[in-house]
């Protein structure tokens, strides 16, 4: 039996805090999966991810149920991460990119361990596809990870974002023409 977003909320306002494991469970991925294409960095989408569940436990009592709480979720989580990145560009720290061989890629590939260089040459296209992704401009990789990786509907993408749908259609096409651009400049198409 399947118990929706709205009985879950209830229940955690009315006390039994347990039940938001349930919520933590079903967004988790989708929360980790979009932080970590905003920053491009294991650990610290690791730490803004439970940030944003804590925000979200704190501000429960907040959602007024007139949309699906996937959007409120949403929009807190793109806040959090527009707030985090004005909040840690006001210090000089210098990027270090570390690349691990047991990184999650969030990518469904085929198995190719029986052809070594086809496995080499997809996992560079993968690692240069995040690396151009990391780099679009904010608004561009704002928009793109939530259309394009978490497949979020044009309305749903206005309301996150709070900009009416023909600006996210505009959006869209020029971040993807751009990201599109860049990947050419790369050699991958």
């Amino acid at each position: 039996m399947s118990v929706n977003d709205i009985e879950i909320v209830n229940r955690v306002i009315e006390g039994n805090i347990e039940q938001f494991s349930l919520i933590i469970k079903k967004y988790q991925n989708m929360v980790f999966r979009y932080v970590y294409y905003q920053f491009n960095n294991y650990d610290e989408a690791l730490d803004i991810t439970q940030d944003i569940f804590i925000t979200v436990m704190e501000a429960l009592k907040s959602f007024r149920q007139e949309s699906k709480f996937s959007t409120w979720l949403y929009s807190i989580m793109v806040n959090h991460c527009k707030n985090y990145r004005k909040k840690s560009s006001k210090y000089s720290l210098v990027p270090l990119k570390i690349i691990k061989q047991e990184d999650e890629i969030d990518i469904q590939l085929q198995d190719y361990r029986e052809n070594p260089e086809t496995k080499v040459i997809n996992e560079d296209t993968i690692f240069i596809i995040k690396d151009e992704i990391a780099k679009l401009p904010e608004d561009f990789r704002e928009i793109l990870t939530l259309r394009d990786i978490d497949g979020l509907s044009y309305n749903e993408i206005s309301d996150i974002l709070n900009i009416n749908l023909s600006n996210v259609k505009v959006r869209i096409h020029r971040g993807r023409e751009y990201l599109k651009n860049r990947l050419h400049a790369r050699g991958l198409i």
